[in-house]
Order: C-alpha cells, then sequence, then structure tokens
C-alpha cells in the first residue's frame, strides 16, 4: 500500500503551517502562540496539497494536484475534514495552537517528532533525542517534490527573511516539502514500527523500534490541546 492509499484509509493529512512573525520582534520574545500571525498553511492528504496564503494566489508543487485558497476560505476546508487525524513535527507547541488559534478543527492531532522522541528514549534507555526532518528524510532515503533538494529546506529564521523580501512562494513549498516528508516517515513508522537513526555511541545507522505506536495514546483531539503556562 502507498503512502496516498494508507492515508486515505486512514484519515491522515500532514500539516505544517507558517507565521511571519519574528519572536525577537516581540516585547518579551517567545511567550504564546496569540502573539503570532497565521500567514500560511499547507496539508497534504497523500495526493494532494492544498494550501492557504493571502500572499500568493497559486503556487504549483511538482508531480502534486495543488489547490490554493485565502486564508479566509481555512475553516471552510477544515469544516469538510471531520474525524481526520492530523500529524505534523514539531507541531504540538507551535503549528497545532496557531492552527486551532482562530480556527474550529475537529480532529486528532500527532507529533511525529514526539513519536520519535519517545522511541529513541527507549533505544537509549535514559532521555530521548531531537532530530532535523531534513536529516531523518535523508537517512531514511525519502525525497520530496516541491524543492529541488532538501538543502533548500530552511530554518524558520530563514523562511521568515525569504517571507519579507518577497519570496512567499519558496516559502510555500518549503512548507510543502516538510509537509510531504511528515507524511512518508509517519506512513512508515506506522506501517513497519521502525525508522533509522544515527545512533549518537556508534556513530553508525540504527533502526529503533515504535511498538508504543500500537496503543494510540500518543493522539489528542486538537480542541484539547492548550497552551502551556
Amino acid at each position: 500500500m502507498g503512502v496516498l492509499e494508507w492515508m486515505t484509509a486512514n484519515d491522515i493529512i500532514a500539516f505544517k503551517v507558517f507565521s511571519a512573525t519574528d519572536a525577537s520582534d516581540l516585547p518579551t520574545g517567545w511567550e504564546k502562540t496569540s502573539k503570532f500571525t497565521l500567514d500560511g498553511a499547507v496539508f497534504f492528504d497523500g495526493g494532494n496539497m492544498i494550501v492557504f496564503s493571502d500572499k500568493i494566489s497559486k503556487v504549483l508543487i511538482k508531480n502534486k494536484k495543488t489547490k490554493n485558497h485565502p486564508l479566509s476560505e481555512m475553516q471552510s476546508w477544515l469544516d469538510q475534514t471531520k474525524g481526520v487525524t492530523f500529524v505534523g513535527y514539531g507541531s504540538r507547541k507551535f503549528d497545532s495552537l496557531l492552527l486551532t488559534r482562530d480556527n474550529s478543527v475537529s480532529g486528532d492531532h500527532v507529533d511525529l517528532a514526539e513519536l520519535i522522541f519517545d522511541a529513541s528514549k527507549k533505544h537509549y534507555g535514559d532521555r530521548g533525542r531531537r532530530y532535523d526532518i531534513q536529516q531523518l528524510a535523508q537517512l531514511n532515503k525519502y525525497s520530496q517534490s516541491a524543492l529541488s533538494h532538501l538543502s533548500f529546506l530552511l530554518k524558520p529564521i530563514s523562511l521568515i527573511a525569504e517571507w519579507r523580501m518577497g519570496m512567499s512562494r519558496n516559502v510555500l513549498k518549503a512548507l510543502a516539502a516538510e509537509a510531504e516528508l511528515i507524511a512518508q516517515m509517519y506512513c512508515h513508522v506506522m506501517c513497519h514500527e521502525t525508522l533509522k537513526i544515527i545512533d549518537e555511541r556508534t556513530e553508525h545507522p540504527v533502526s529503533i523500534r515504535f511498538d508504543h505506536v500500537r496503543d494510540k495514546t500518543y493522539t489528542i483531539e486538537l480542541k484539547d490541546l492548550k497552551e502551556e503556562e
């Protein structure tokens, strides 16, 4: 079963959101997502890229059916996704909160980065590790269609700079690239219950186990996610 078929069968949508707000510009720096603006969002259902932005009317993703909408139409689209599980990467403390701040979303949320963190904790026997999605994708031989190369997958501060320089199309393509990688790796984790990392003790690739994905305790309803005090 391919990624499209698996995501469709299990009602999975990968997502990534973007804010052009630089935390360093805020009076007290990073505090709450209520201080940030939602300037772009990309959702990937395994076959279609759904792009929301007021900056660009049309962005095309190679080899993907791409649907473009203004941000004002996001709630209408979300109303059609009831019962879906939204999967992000590092999304528990930002993407999901920014998405649900001004939108009503009915569905579950999974942070793939947290799943990998828990699996690495079991592997090492002490504490969990955080991994860069670009490095994980390269190690596990996953690619994406939006960018010419994974090296173009920029960090948040670089994306903000590009957005402010009028290169918002590049930013939206970067979001699409990450959403596609999230979808591929989440599918791999759920179907095979493994993923490769570089073991810091040997500096060699090893496969870590994800037996804990069977109990579904890692999912949480989006409406129940709250800003941490």
